[in-house]
């Protein structure tokens, strides 16, 4: 009886060793949480690229208390030539809400909604699961990294 028992838990503790199952955390890079990457179109021109708007003519004022970060990338490579970013240390999973001020031409209000991962290795990180706008045409891709705003 002692054998069958040796044997049997022998057996259960091999088939809890299945390969497939478990992740290599160590092969992950993690990403940083997302920020909200704009690319703003007006007159069919990237605004930001050819320099009309600058960080000094630039407003993101929020509903909410958070210390935010705006940064504007004129020569981005890659999928768009300028881009203003916004981010903070202090977003947590929820909906927020912004207005963008460029100068004096353009004002409108920016919907942004966080979810996290679940994710095994990366634990939850935050990631944009929806960007809206009632005031200008918004072209968004939920996970994309960047949303173009075509200027009304």
């Amino acid at each position: 009886m002692q054998r069958i028992l040796v044997v049997l838990f022998f057996c259960l503790s091999l088939s809890s060793c299945n390969e497939e199952n478990n992740i290599d955390c160590s092969l992950v890079l993690c990403a940083a949480n997302d920020s909200i990457n704009l690319e703003l179109i007006a007159d069919g021109e990237n605004v930001i690229s050819n320099g009309t708007y600058t960080l000094e003519n630039i407003v993101v004022a929020g509903n909410s208390s958070e210390e935010l970060e705006i940064r504007v990338f004129p020569d981005t490579q890659g999928a768009t030539t300028g881009l203003l970013e916004i981010s903070s240390f202090d977003w947590q999973a929820g909906t927020y809400i912004y207005t963008i001020s460029l100068d004096t031409d353009y004002e409108f209000n920016l919907e942004v909604t966080f979810s996290t991962t679940n994710d095994p290795c990366c634990g939850d990180r935050l990631v944009i699961t929806g960007l809206s706008s009632d005031d200008v045409f918004t072209d968004a891709e939920t996970y994309s990294s960047f949303y173009t705003i075509v200027l009304n």
